[in-house]
């Protein structure tokens, strides 16, 4: 997969750079965020062993596992962050992330990387929206999403500890790609009659059915 930004190339990673994946995993600011990424206790040998797992699920063209891209800078070559990707679980929705060298954060290359991938994926796959879930407590990474287009759709709470952090509140973030025909995207795009006559409950079953059907996509 390859996908060419202004500024940027968004792409599988190559066998030889493990030493940018775990400078990208060791990052302060993606441990702090993101602790589990790659595993909490992976080390510089493990880094062969993703990125061929990532190579691998692209040649078998598997669109729902989790793996990583490579954020590149098209003027020098390096590798500056990652794009994580995945068909939740639970929801079923395709979820993005990104974690950026430290040394590159600031300069829109994150969200840059984002909308473009967001675009490219959902046009090629039929997919009405991708998502984005994170930390209250990371004002940067909101920015990030919202810059890429990402609209903040609620904020949820799920009262979890883990890796010495304490998240109890998260957002949870939505974007629709630009070819997108749904008509009620979020809560509140269409009024609620409630169902006390038949007339308003047909007529407000039918946009309910319109938004779910946005949900699962």
């Amino acid at each position: 997969m390859m996908i060419e930004t202004a500024r940027l190339i968004v792409r599988t990673f190559r066998e030889e750079e493990t030493e940018a994946l775990y400078r990208i995993k060791t990052d302060p600011q993606v441990m702090e965020f993101c602790p589990d990424f790659l595993d909490v206790d992976a080390g510089p040998a493990d880094m062969q062993g993703y990125i061929r797992a990532f190579r691998k699920i692209e040649e078998d063209g598997d669109t729902d596992a989790w793996r990583c891209y490579a954020i590149e800078n098209k003027g020098t070559g390096e590798v500056m962050g990652a794009l994580s990707f995945c068909k939740q679980n639970m929801l079923h929705e395709y979820d993005l992330g990104w974690m950026m060298i430290g040394t590159y954060t600031g300069k829109g290359y994150a969200s840059e990387a984002a909308e473009a991938f967001a675009e490219d994926f959902c046009r090629a796959h039929g997919v009405d929206y991708l998502t984005v879930v994170m930390d209250t407590d990371n004002p940067a990474s909101r920015r990030t999403a919202e810059k890429s287009g990402f609209r903040l759709f609620e904020k949820r709470t799920v009262y979890d500890y883990h890796y010495n952090r304490y998240c109890d509140d998260y957002y949870y973030f939505r974007r629709y790609w630009s070819g997108c025909t749904l008509k009620d995207r979020y809560y509140g795009d269409s009024p609620y009659y409630g169902r006390s006559t038949s007339d308003a409950s047909e007529e407000s079953c039918g946009r309910s059915a319109d938004h779910l059907n946005g949900s699962s996509a």
